[in-house]
C-alpha cells in the first residue's frame, strides 16, 4: 500500500471531502499510491487527520472518476491501465479534443489566444530545468483547458476534463525534456491554426497532437508492444 504526497497543512473543515479528494488525487497521479495499490478509508483519513465520511466521499468520486476500481473482494485499489485502456483514453481524447479545436477557433477571443501566444513563446525562451519541466506540464494543462472552454458547449468541456484527468499520470511519466518540448512545439502549430480562425485545420493539428502524445506514452510504458 502506498502513502500519501507530502502536504504543509490539515485540511480545513469547510473543505473536508474536496481537500480529501484532492490529496488523494495528487498521491495517485504523482504515484506515491502507485497503480494496483489498495486504499483503505481508514488510513487514509489519519494520514489526512479527518473523519472517515469524507474520505469515503472522496473515494466514491475516485470511482466515478475511473481511478480506482474495486477487486472480486470489494476492495479499492489505484486502477492499472492495459495498453488497450491507453490507447481508447486517447481515442477518445482526439475525439472530444479535435471538437474543441475546431469549435474554438472562430469562438477564442483575441485576447486569449494573445495570453496563450505569449506564455508559449515565454515558455520556449526559457533555460531547460527541472522547474522548466514543471512550467512546461503546468502550460499543457492550462492550454487544453483554455481551448476546451473556448468550445463554449459546457459538456464538451466537462468531458474533455474528466478524460485530461485520466491521463495525467501519463503525462508525468513521459514528461522528460526532449517530449516536453515536442509538445511544445505542436502546441505552437495548434496555436497557429487558431489564429488563422481555421477550424478544419484547428480540428486535424488537436488530432496529430494527441496521436503523437500517445505514441510518446506507448514508447515509454509499453516498448516491447510499439
Amino acid at each position: 500500500m502506498g502513502t500519501l504526497a507530502a502536504s504543509e497543512a490539515p485540511l480545513t473543515r469547510t473543505t473536508l471531502a474536496e481537500g480529501a479528494y484532492s490529496r488523494i488525487l495528487e498521491s495517485i497521479l504523482s504515484g506515491a499510491l502507485p497503480a494496483g495499490s489498495e486504499v483503505r478509508d481508514v488510513s487514509l483519513a489519519a494520514d489526512l487527520r479527518v473523519s472517515r465520511t469524507p474520505v469515503r466521499e472522496a473515494l466514491a468520486r475516485l470511482l466515478k472518476d475511473g481511478l480506482l476500481e474495486q477487486d472480486p473482494q470489494r476492495r479499492l485499489r489505484v486502477v492499472r491501465f492495459s495498453r488497450e485502456d491507453v490507447v481508447e483514453l486517447y481515442d477518445m481524447r482526439e475525439l472530444l479534443e479535435s471538437a474543441c479545436a475546431e469549435r474554438a477557433a472562430t469562438r477564442m477571443s483575441d485576447e486569449d489566444l494573445a495570453d496563450l501566444r505569449r506564455r508559449a513563446m515565454d515558455l520556449r525562451k526559457a533555460p531547460r530545468t527541472a522547474a522548466w519541466k514543471a512550467r512546461a506540464l503546468d502550460f499543457d494543462v492550462f492550454f487544453h483547458d483554455r481551448i476546451a472552454r473556448a468550445s463554449g458547449n459546457r459538456r464538451l468541456h466537462e468531458d474533455v476534463s474528466r478524460y485530461r484527468l485520466l491521463v495525467r499520470a501519463f503525462c508525468r511519466i513521459t514528461g522528460n525534456v526532449d517530449n516536453l518540448e515536442q509538445a511544445l512545439i505542436e502546441h505552437v502549430e495548434l496555436l497557429r491554426t487558431l489564429e488563422a480562425r481555421d477550424g478544419r485545420a484547428a480540428g486535424k493539428s488537436m488530432a496529430a497532437h494527441i496521436r503523437a502524445r500517445v505514441d510518446a506514452v506507448l514508447r515509454e510504458l509499453y516498448p516491447e508492444a510499439v
